[in-house]
């Protein structure tokens, strides 16, 4: 092993890039030695205070810095007590004694301690200058594949604003708060929700039930909607997408505004997405509108309709051809969000159709460890960015008459991270010779971490794809038994309004 050399430093770069470090700004030395020192001295008693800042063994600019501070870390994880020598017994069972310069250099911090109450200013001033270092290193690759003419702009500058983001997202922020500080702010956004009398505290979702139940769709939740195929879910996502962006289409809370919509479609296209749009605004029979067979009087309609979304603040961002991972969404909804900003509008809603087509930000060893790191992800940037966030999720079994949430696909993360989890039934699919069930509609409500769990009842109008408000407040349900003898679940189906009666009504207080 070479010896120590005291003067010397590992200054974290590639041997390519080491030329930046000329351009960096100098590292404080004798701040890492007094922090350290504190730490032995004080038998690590201003740990924690240098936790709260965030430093981590690779803030340090010399390497030996950074594995006396892990041995340090080790010890009191451990709960044993800290000084000199047992650091020193520490490095030696980690075999970098000698590489950090033995005992007399454990001595050597030890004089050159900073005082108690500096070590959390030690540690700000380490942290900062660990962050300027590693920007200029993110610079300095985005530099290097700007030189070698990269196929895909779009993507390096993508990469460039996620590296730039997670440096920034890796910095601790917040503050542990006492009780008499935390108690004034729950009391005064009790005091605020009660100004509300009776308004939503959330997103206007477009079904009154539903309102009644949740509070409207509340900031910074992730919304899993999940169900088999042919169950819905992407026209029930949509219906949501519409209700929050055009007050019109809401049964109620037409006086809330409009909030701005980002959806991302793994599945269909653009002009999918925009076709299935304005059939749930125009009521248009989407099979005719596809095939060139609506009628002379609905074209005359699509004129007004387009009208109308021409002034709905939606946005679809096509990735179905492409590998749309988390970082892909977090850059762009960041950008979005930012842009609303700067023009005085406010995005309300992020629309995700599918959960499982999203790729993971790194392959893992198993497809569920993939989709708890998106989950996760997700619910992360319904964080960050103060919105909510609705992803659509495929489930298990080939049947499902009465999903629960073991049934959501390839991962129990999505039930763990999701503050709301509802699953869409349609009767009629699943007993496609019973006639009375058809146009019947369910979102069952089996997750709803701030409030009560339900069933919201509804009506599915085939022809355009699209759920409206049903008429009835509920349906009971009976059982039948089937043909192997067990039961299945039926819906009765009451005395449902046709849909002309159905959306004559919606403008109806």
């Amino acid at each position: 092993m070479e010896p120590f050399d005291p003067n010397g430093f590992d200054d974290g770069f590639p041997p390519s890039d080491r030329g930046i470090i000329n351009l960096a700004p100098p590292p404080d030395l004798e701040v890492e030695k007094g922090i350290l020192g504190s730490l032995i001295l004080y038998n690590a008693d201003c740990l924690p205070d240098v936790l709260d800042v965030g430093l981590t063994p690779g803030d340090f600019f010399r390497e030996s810095h950074a594995e006396i501070y892990s041995a340090i870390a080790d010890l009191y994880n451990s709960n044993e007590p800290i000084d000199m020598n047992l650091v020193a017994e520490r490095l030696r069972a980690r075999k970098t004694l000698a590489s950090v310069g033995g005992v007399a250099y454990l001595a050597e911090l030890e004089a050159n301690a900073c005082a108690r109450v500096m070590a959390k200013g030690y540690a700000k001033v380490i942290v900062d200058r660990s962050s300027l270092r590693r920007l200029m290193r993110i610079s300095a690759d985005a530099t290097e594949k700007c030189r070698t003419v990269p196929n895909s702009v779009d993507e390096l500058l993508d990469e460039t604003e996620a590296a730039i983001f997670s440096l920034r997202d890796n910095r601790v922020s917040g503050n542990m708060l006492p009780m008499n500080d935390a108690l004034s702010q729950v009391y005064d956004k009790i005091m605020r929700l009660q100004d509300l009398k009776g308004a939503l505290s959330g997103l206007p979702t477009g079904f009154r039930y539903f309102d009644q139940m949740t509070g409207g769709f509340q900031r910074s939740d992730m919304i899993i909607i999940g169900g088999r195929p042919s169950m819905g879910k992407t026209a029930l996502a949509l219906n949501f997408a519409l209700n929050v962006a055009l007050p019109t289409m809401r049964q109620s809370f037409r006086d809330m505004p409009p909030y701005s919509v980002l959806i991302f479609s793994l599945e269909m296209s653009t002009d999918q997405i925009i076709q299935r749009l304005l059939c749930q605004v125009g009521q248009y029979d989407l099979l005719k509108m596809r095939t060139g067979r609506m009628l002379q009087s609905e074209y005359g309609r699509l004129t007004e309709t387009l009208s109308i979304m021409k002034n709905v603040p939606i946005y679809i961002d096509d990735s179905s051809s492409q590998r749309l991972r988390p970082l892909d969404i977090r850059a762009k909804a960041r950008r979005l969000k930012r842009k609303l900003a700067a023009q005085g509008q406010e995005l309300g809603l992020i629309v995700v159709d599918y959960l499982q087509l999203i790729q993971p930000n790194e392959r893992h060893n198993n497809r569920e460890q993939d989709v708890a790191e998106v989950s996760s992800s997700l619910k992360s940037l319904a964080k960050e960015l103060d919105v909510t966030v609705i992803c659509c999720s495929q489930l298990k079994r080939a049947d499902v008459a009465n999903p629960d949430l073991a049934d959501l696909r390839d991962s129990g993360a999505i039930e763990q991270d999701a503050d709301m989890v509802a699953f869409v039934l349609r009767p009629e699919v699943l007993y496609p010779n019973k006639p009375e069930l058809a146009g019947l509609g369910e979102l069952i409500v089996k997750k709803h971490r701030n409030g009560p769990i339900g069933t919201v009842y509804m009506e599915f109008m085939k022809e355009c794809s699209s759920f409206v408000p049903g008429q009835l407040e509920k349906y009971v349900p009976t059982e039948e038994p089937q043909e192997d003898g067990r039961k299945a679940k039926r819906k009765s189906k009451g005395t449902y309004e046709t849909p002309e009666v159905v959306l004559a009504n919606k403008d109806k207080p």
